[in-house]
């Protein structure tokens, strides 16, 4: 509202008569103004900042965030050897539990399903929490799939539940199926989101080491880093190249041997761009994988190339 709007209701409140209005109850041009002055768009503006509505999603939001620091804490009790609080689920009941929430979320996103029908959208996010088996993320993509096609949106925070949910069952391959079509998926992942569809495959590398299974899972690796520009994010992640000379070495052979050294290659080439060190985890990461490929360069009397590898490692060692 103008501030020559608000001056014309003023003098509209002191033109009144004295006849007809008291001079105590006539209103000054200053409370006139205070009356309208929460009405300017500034005002309005900053009302919506400090008393901004919540609504169903923001709860969700909030409940995700709190879910994923639980996760995160139990996590890291579990690598210190603390025992979880919580008592653990027969895969019965987990079985059940997933079949339940799969079952209601394809019913309610059905074509026909009306508006007011459609189920929450933290469904998908705890039907992801729910998978605990290779079988249960096999279904994921079909849920996936009618969920967009309810027009039904899929957060980042969902995005990376849904990835690390079949990655930690044993599913890469559904991580990557649901990555890699962008149109009926439609997920958002986040840089870490990548990294640990990565790390799921080099995992499985080293239990099927030198195998046809094996070369398959360094492969689906590869396919996940050649995923990341897709999706706008850092195609230069240390982490990522990282894992992918860990996974060639782990592989083994020569074939693994000549991953390792293209992968180590065109890493240093964008290092050498590289305008920012190094944080602390990456450096430590990226040296790790490097000496274990010099370590290899040696093994089979390369030593020139190990050579050349070990004052790239110095450089990486100063981040430490």
């Amino acid at each position: 509202m103008s501030a020559a709007y608000i001056r014309t209701l003023a003098r509209m409140a002191t033109r009144t008569k004295p006849s007809s209005m008291l001079l105590s109850r006539q209103a000054p041009v200053a409370a006139i103004a205070r009356q309208y002055h929460a009405f300017r768009p500034t005002q309005i503006a900053l009302k919506g900042r400090k008393h901004a509505l919540k609504d169903e999603d923001d709860a969700e939001l909030e409940a995700e965030l709190l879910e994923l620091e639980r996760e995160k804490r139990e996590l890291e009790a579990l690598e210190r050897g603390e025992a979880g609080s919580s008592s653990s689920e027969s895969q019965e009941e987990s079985n059940s539990r997933f079949q339940e929430l799969y079952d209601t979320l394809i019913a309610h996103t059905t074509p026909s399903t009306p508006k007011h029908e459609l189920p929450r959208h933290s469904s998908l996010y705890h039907l992801a929490k729910a998978v605990s088996s290779v079988e249960q993320s096999q279904e994921i993509p079909t849920a996936v799939a009618q969920w967009r096609q309810s027009g039904l949106p899929i957060t980042i925070l969902v995005s990376d539940k849904l990835v690390r949910s079949v990655c930690k069952a044993g599913s890469p391959e559904t991580a990557l199926e649901l990555l890699g079509d962008r149109e009926k998926y439609a997920l958002t992942p986040g840089q870490s989101t990548m990294r640990r569809v990565v790390r799921a495959f080099v995992r499985q590398v080293s239990e099927e080491e030198g195998t046809e299974e094996g070369l398959a899972k360094l492969d689906g690796a590869f396919k996940a880093m050649a995923l990341i520009p897709y999706y706008n994010l850092a195609a230069d992640d240390a982490s990522v190249y990282a894992n992918l000379v860990r996974g060639s070495l782990l592989y083994g052979g020569e074939e693994g041997l000549r991953r390792a050294s293209v992968t180590m290659d065109e890493f240093l080439l964008i290092d050498g761009e590289r305008e920012a060190p190094l944080t602390k985890k990456r450096a430590a990461e990226v040296v790790a994988a490097a000496e274990k490929l010099t370590a290899a360069y040696e093994a089979e009397g390369q030593a020139e190339k190990a050579e050349a590898l070990k004052k790239p490692i110095a450089e990486w060692k100063k981040s430490l």
